[in-house]
């Protein structure tokens, strides 16, 4: 068994960091290749899973700041409206070529996002591609809808196209959720292909009435989706307990993601009770591995779990 789980923590690490090796899974051995399976599939869908999260908050941020967007407008004209700005969350001298066409009844907003050939993060991710967000109504309409494309994005080496909708239901003052469907592609590194299909709730828990404020929000996310690759490989991620996201931690801090395959369940994906950090416990057939969620090249290893289930010591 110590030798599968080592087999395991390598699996593991090579396929959360690997850009080049297209082999990688193809050099690990075991006694149970099912058990690898399930941590391939597992593994797979969390680098999809990181890579979306970056682009999502790429869109959130600057449909976010369509009001600005709208005034730095009035002045620059509508192309290439952060040419010249400093900061942000790029690294310096770079920032995509952001634009935006309003419509001459206000709505709708299309906010384009142009990476070119890449577009460097402040974390080290790199973004090439183009993202275009479609906004139907001014923020925190109930109905208000807001569409998503992405187009030949690529993040460090993960293609990511299609279409996320988000429709925002409630009064924003005391109620405040966002359901959203998507249809997205990913390619893999070592060109696995992924095409995930689901539907996500978030609701806000905490910090409705802070609107320009969100380092106080609290999130419960709901959903599931459905993921296929053309060798007809399918599985399911579904949210079994929902998960936590506070607006100052960078991942989500509660919550358990399972994994499952005609009906079974072949692994899940602990976030912890609430703390900030950047830890996930993943268990597959009995064995837990430790997952480091955060940086470029997260990190996996094997968790020594006490008599209560907590989280074992680094």
């Amino acid at each position: 068994m110590k030798t599968l789980v080592l087999s395991l923590i390598v699996l593991l690490t090579l396929a959360l960091t690997s850009c080049q090796d297209s082999n990688s899974f193809g050099t690990i051995s075991s006694g149970d290749d099912s058990i690898l399976k399930s941590a391939t599939i597992a593994v797979d869908d969390m680098m999809a899973e990181s890579v979306a999260e970056e682009v999502n908050f790429e869109a959130d941020f600057f449909a976010d700041s369509e009001k600005l967007l709208k005034q730095l407008a009035r002045f620059k004209g509508t192309k290439n409206l952060l040419g010249g700005k400093k900061g942000m969350r790029y690294m310096a001298g770079q920032a995509p070529n952001v634009s935006i066409d309003t419509a001459e009844t206000g709505y709708p907003v299309i906010i384009t996002l142009d990476y070119g050939e890449g577009t460097e993060l402040k974390n080290g991710r790199v973004i090439s591609g183009i993202v275009t967000i479609e906004i139907s109504a001014e923020k925190g309409t109930d109905g208000a809808m807001r569409s998503i494309a992405y187009s030949n994005c690529v993040i460090d080496s993960v293609g990511v196209n299609g279409t996320c909708i988000e429709t925002f239901n409630g009064d924003n003052e005391q109620t405040r959720t966002v359901t959203s469907n998507s249809e997205i592609t990913f390619v893999l590194a070592n060109g696995t292909v992924i095409d995930r299909t689901g539907n996500h709730v978030c609701n806000w828990l905490e910090g409705i009435d802070t609107q320009m404020e969100h380092n106080d929000d609290v999130i419960e996310i709901t959903g599931a989706l459905d993921a296929v690759t053309p060798e007809g490989n399918t599985w399911t991620r579904n949210i079994i307990e929902p998960l936590i996201r506070k607006g100052d931690c960078r991942h989500h801090v509660q919550g358990v993601v399972q994994f499952s395959q005609n009906d079974e369940v072949i692994s899940s994906l602990d976030f912890g009770d609430g703390e900030c950090d950047e830890i996930a416990l993943l268990t597959v057939d009995g064995e837990t591995v430790e997952i480091e969620l955060g940086g470029r090249k997260p990190e996996a290893r094997f968790n020594n779990r006490n008599e209560n289930g907590n989280k074992g010591q680094k």
